[in-house]
């Protein structure tokens, strides 16, 4: 079983969180972990610490961070390293941790890290190249009438 573990600066974390919440109800597989203003590197590592002695230890951990690099990705790689068991995503959005969820039931971390990298870009849209999309079907329907 797959938990998953939201963190990133200021409240993005629980922003998320309360999201899937609405769209999936209360959840234990999936907590938040804000980096908060004035907190350091070895805060939200004790942060994450502490989260992860809530649940067994055979369990597997996937950190879904928002910046690589920043604090809360640098915390998790010092938990990660070396630990098959922990594995970190970085540009956490809410598409990406509902992708996640759906599978942290029933799919083992690599499983669910590997979808996330191959339906990531998915979620990314771009209103104009959709309206040209359906532009051009428009227009190769109407050639297909002539």
């Amino acid at each position: 079983m797959v938990k998953l573990i939201i963190s990133g600066h200021g409240e993005i974390s629980t922003g998320i969180l309360s999201a899937v919440r609405m769209i999936f109800g209360e959840n234990d597989d999936v907590v938040a972990v804000p980096f908060k203003k004035g907190e350091g590197l070895e805060d939200i590592k004790k942060h994450y610490e502490s989260t992860l002695k809530n649940y067994p230890t055979e369990n597997e951990f996937l950190f879904l961070v928002d910046l690589f690099g920043g604090s809360p990705y640098n915390a998790a790689i010092q938990l990660a390293f070396g630990n098959e068991s922990i594995d970190i995503v970085t540009g956490v959005n809410l598409p990406m941790v509902l992708e996640a969820l759906g599978m942290a039931q029933t799919s083992s971390l690599r499983k669910i890290v590997q979808h996330l990298k191959e339906t990531n870009t998915e979620s990314f849209k771009v209103f104009s190249d959709q309206t040209k999309k359906l532009a051009d079907q428009a227009d190769n329907e109407e050639d297909d009438l002539l």
